[in-house]
């Protein structure tokens, strides 16, 4: 088989080192690789596309780079017959390299992986000695692939969709079952690394990644933060869940808690990486994390607090605080966004007691003149409570200072909490965006076996693609019936579902299994099944009272839920029903094999038990 390595042109020195660390390789040819310092332009990325583990948008070397492993693709195919990708930053292991293997294992698969990082290594399935099937497998350093699966990775829709990097690319089509790929159990390969060559990959500010953080220890009450951050595929990691609130009750000055809290977790970030903050109970998303990083360093400050009118909560500090030009002259600590590295400065900046006023602690650090600190004093980014605030479109707009924010912090009284709901209802649809319960009525299909509407097909399809991009499938801890699965909580969208569920299911399950009382929802899960990951799910019963469960999709072939003691399966269950039955004993149900596609689907549990936890 033919070797291709990929070199950059104005990157000789990559080339040099390529050759200096692989004096055994042979037969090999250096191809000329997209520069990423060109003009990219003509080519779309992916809208909204965030680097799950950078929080940041694709930047242009990557384009580049998955350009120039689309060039091989294209040589494969031309070639028609399987060749090698290496990327110049490869140090071939001659212990393990094993070329013979390699040309035997390509014939019966798309691509091997001679080197990879593997995301979820537990997840990895074992073929005999030397082989296994990745589950999320990062890195291009080198991998063999034949014609076909080139084919399969030229054939998607990815050029017209938007462009992703090929290290998450590959991955997608693994997981969708479109590539059947092997990856080495042990690494032929591995990188040089970094402190040794330099990676062509740039990382200025506008590449660092982004931590976005809230403190919760009530997740009742994050329902508006939740939703709306999963509007824009925004992560949020909750470091206040399962902490007892020791912060007072917040009806006057407090919340030196989240300080603490904040100086406890930060310790193990990176100092060039940058952290995000809001509160959890008065604070809505209006707009995307890369319009908020680009803004923020836009803003040129190391440090970002929104800004008020009033000078809360020792207002004889309010004289030091300079002139603006705006009314918003205060320090507000409800949100704000900064390098971790000056962050920990300010963190470190004096002790406070838990019951001491976080915002004071802030306004102290700033008034002290010492730290990089800044005001979004116009509502760049952050706009705090403002009765005049409107919609401009969809997006928020202050009229007065002519600003679009991207998060609103509706901190105050009984007023703020008003116009706070005004606007959030004006920005987002009160209803979850993925369900729907337009009728109250239901239809018995058979005994003890329900049909309502649920979800429409819109929904289901906009829930399998928030699950494709956001989601973590895997089998979860201790399951006697494991599955592929994904918990809606993860989603964001949990507190939305057992709104829904409670509004709209409960009474009809109240109503048909009288004297039946039903309390919460106990879990909620979507599951994916596919020839190559799994394709059934054996005979079982739930650990609920009553378990609903929706088809997502039908473009797919087997795969019913079948419940073979009532003779009835789902395959003729439009899209988007909600079919209800009981959980225990009475209706074992299974997954039958699936042969052709992918399949989602929802189940929810009824009937939350004493200490379940959301």
């Amino acid at each position: 088989m033919k070797k291709f390595v990929i070199n950059l042109k104005r990157r000789p020195d990559r080339k040099e080192h390529f050759i200096e660390k692989n004096p055994t390789l042979e037969d090999y040819t250096f191809v000329e690789a997209v520069d990423g310092n060109e003009d990219l332009s003509e080519y779309k990325t992916r809208p909204g596309w965030i680097d799950p583990y950078q929080n940041r948008g694709i930047v242009p070397t990557e384009v580049a780079c998955f350009l120039s492993h689309r060039k091989m693709w294209e040589k494969c195919v031309e070639l028609n017959e399987p060749i090698y990708v290496i990327e110049d930053d490869a140090i071939i292991n001659t212990d393990l390299w094993d070329e013979e293997f390699y040309d035997h294992t390509i014939k019966y698969w798309d691509m091997l992986y001679l080197q990879r990082n593997e995301n979820k290594p537990e997840f990895a399935i074992k073929i005999g000695d030397r082989l296994e099937r990745p589950w999320y497998p990062y890195n291009t350093t080198a991998y063999v692939i034949c014609p076909k699966g080139a084919k399969k990775l030229l054939n998607t829709n990815i050029m017209e969709d938007g462009i992703i990097p090929v290290d998450e690319y590959i991955p997608e089509q693994i997981r969708n079952a479109s590539l059947m790929a092997l990856a080495l159990q042990e690494d032929s390969c591995n990188q040089a690394h970094t402190d040794v060559l330099a990676s062509d990959i740039r990382t200025d500010r506008r590449d660092m990644t982004v931590h976005v953080i809230t403190i919760g220890t009530d997740i009742t009450k994050m329902k508006k933060l939740y939703h709306s951050a999963s509007k824009h595929y925004i992560s949020i990691n909750n470091w206040g869940f399962g902490v007892e609130w020791k912060g007072t009750d917040m009806t006057g000055p407090g919340g030196g808690m989240k300080v603490n809290i904040l100086k406890k977790h930060i310790a193990d970030l990176p100092d060039t990486d940058i952290l995000l903050f809001t509160d959890a109970y008065d604070v809505f998303y209006s707009d995307s994390l890369v319009t908020i990083k680009e803004r923020y360093l836009d803003m040129g400050h190391k440090v970002l607090f929104s800004a008020e009118e009033v000078c809360w909560p020792d207002p004889s500090l309010g004289n030091q605080f300079p002139s603006v030009h705006t009314k918003y002259r205060y320090l507000n600590s409800g949100t704000f966004i900064g390098e971790v590295g000056e962050l920990k400065k300010i963190l470190e900046h004096e002790d406070i007691e838990d019951h001491q006023d976080d915002q004071l602690f802030y306004q102290k650090a700033y008034l002290e003149g010492i730290y990089d600190i800044g005001l979004d004093v116009e509502g760049y980014i952050f706009q705090c409570h403002e009765p005049n605030i409107t919609m401009l479109g969809e997006q928020l707009y202050n009229q007065e200072t002519k600003c679009c924010p991207c998060i609103y912090h509706g901190n105050g009284g009984p007023e703020a909490k008003e116009v706070f709901e005004r606007i959030y209802k004006q920005r987002y649809d009160e209803s979850s965006p993925i369900f729907s319960m337009p009728a109250d009525t239901f239809e018995v299909i058979d005994k003890d076996m329900l049909l309502i509407d649920f979800m429409t097909e819109a929904q289901c399809a906009e829930l399998i693609e928030l699950a494709e991009k956001n989601g973590d499938w895997k089998s979860l801890p201790n399951d006697t019936t494991p599955a592929q699965e994904l918990r809606l909580k993860e989603l964001n969208l949990y507190i939305a579902l057992e709104e829904h569920w409670e509004k709209n299911v409960k009474p009809i399950i109240e109503k048909y299994w009288d004297p039946l009382v039903v309390y919460g929802v106990r879990d909620a899960f979507l599951l994916r099944y596919s020839p190559a990951t799994q394709s059934k799910l054996k005979l079982h019963h739930d650990a609920s009272h009553v378990t609903g469960s929706v088809k997502l999709n039908s473009n797919y072939s087997g795969g019913e839920l079948s419940f073979p003691r009532q003779g009835i399966s789902n395959a003729d269950i439009p899209v988007g029903k909600l079919l209800l039955f009981p959980g225990q004993v009475t209706h074992p149900h299974e997954c039958l094999e699936l042969t052709e596609g992918v399949k989602y689907s929802m189940t929810i549990w009824s009937q939350r038990y004493v200490g379940d936890i959301l």
